[in-house]
């Protein structure tokens, strides 16, 4: 009876180690789970961003001649660095953002000059938006890139547009149409009446066997920009010259593309008329147009290229300048000249790059520019 007792005591010694062993190896494999599931959670959110963006430093030469006499010869080291990001929140929605080197609160550019005693430049917010896109339509709000078909004719490359957009899409066969509307903020006014622009474009994209074409009508509407309270002389730090002339833009769009040797070519036209009523003194002032050629494209890889060329006209009173081009003209209307470049890939996602404007007014005195800019670009 005793040996048995003792037998029964030696098992539940030998077994209570094994007991406990079991229970900790429990709580490891426990604690092991919940550390796997939340780096499982991690990398979930990871794959629903992304984000991207690029480093360009430039050279540039402006010169201006004004009466036989010049009044500019300017020579600048400059720099821009953008940072975006993209969170996939749902599968048709996505929140998106950018900031960028520049001059805090500029529209037109985000470059900055090596200048200010080796001084630390600017940071800005450049984008801050939602976009839902349930199949065939598209909805963005915040502040987030021009939704249209366009040029610099009418929108500069760094125009971020703040405010709401709709797009809709429908395609059948070769043939694609769009819709894109568009409520902005342009500026807020004390005392005087608020800018905000309107906009409606349609689009109309077209394959056929001679190549792609494409098509858009827009209709650009800037109300209460007559307004003599709005006509500020500074817009969101850019001069102005006051006007009371109303800005209702429609601008006209086509296109050609074809794979001509290998490569992309593209011929286009723009031609746009501001319908507003117009200052006294300016009536015949109210149009823009321009033609134009680009082939290939650079960045790929070492070797390949583009060129481009654009004849460009711009009327004092056609279009919103300060939102244009600000490199053509120094940024102003009244002003007819070339627009010619290229680039030259380096390897995928480094290129060099070179531009050169020459202008002159387009009524009144004779006043020359010409500006260069040769560009290293870094994307990543």
């Amino acid at each position: 009876m005793l040996k048995n007792c003792l037998f029964v005591i030696a098992l539940a010694i030998l077994a209570i180690p094994s007991v406990v062993t079991a229970e900790i190896s429990e709580r490891r494999l426990l604690a092991l789970e919940e550390k796997l599931q939340a780096n499982f959670r991690l990398l979930e959110m990871l794959k629903r961003f992304t984000w991207g963006g690029d480093l360009r430093t430039r050279y540039q030469h402006d010169a201006r001649d004004s009466g036989g006499s010049n009044v500019l010869d300017r020579n600048r080291f400059r720099l821009r660095f953008r940072l975006n990001g993209n969170v996939h929140v749902y599968k048709d929605l996505d929140i998106g953002f950018r900031v960028v080197t520049g001059a805090v609160g500029s529209q037109t550019s985000t470059n900055q000059t090596l200048d200010n005693g080796i001084g630390n430049k600017a940071f800005d917010l450049d984008r801050a938006y939602f976009k839902w896109n349930p199949k065939s339509f598209k909805v963005q709000g915040g502040k987030f890139s021009v939704p249209f078909m366009k040029s610099e004719l009418i929108w500069d490359s760094d125009i971020n547009v703040e405010g709401v957009s709709e797009e809709y899409s429908h395609k059948s066969g070769d043939t694609q149409l769009k819709l894109v509307l568009g409520q902005f903020v342009v500026d807020e006014i004390n005392p005087g009446d608020d800018i905000y622009l309107l906009a409606y474009q349609g689009i109309l994209e077209q394959q056929t066997k001679f190549g792609k074409i494409k098509f858009a009508v827009a209709y650009y509407d800037y109300v209460n920009h007559e307004d003599p309270a709005t006509a500020p002389t500074s817009f969101g730090g850019a001069s102005l010259n006051p006007t009371t002339s109303e800005v209702k833009i429609v601008d006209v769009m086509g296109e050609w593309s074809e794979k001509i040797m290998g490569r992309k070519l593209q011929i286009f036209a723009e031609y746009a008329q501001n319908t507003g009523t117009l200052a006294t003194g300016n009536a015949d002032l109210d149009t823009a147009w321009q033609v134009g050629a680009k082939y290939g494209k650079s960045g790929q890889r070492f070797g390949d290229f583009d060129l481009k060329f654009i004849y460009r006209v711009v009327q004092s009173e056609a279009v919103l300048d300060v939102l244009a081009d600000s490199d053509f003209n120094g940024g102003s209307s009244n002003a007819k000249g070339i627009e010619t470049g290229g680039s030259i890939g380096l390897r995928k996602g480094i290129k060099v790059a070179f531009t050169y404007f020459n202008t002159v007014e387009e009524r009144g005195d004779r006043n020359d520019r010409q500006t260069f800019q040769a560009d290293l670009k870094f994307k990543f």
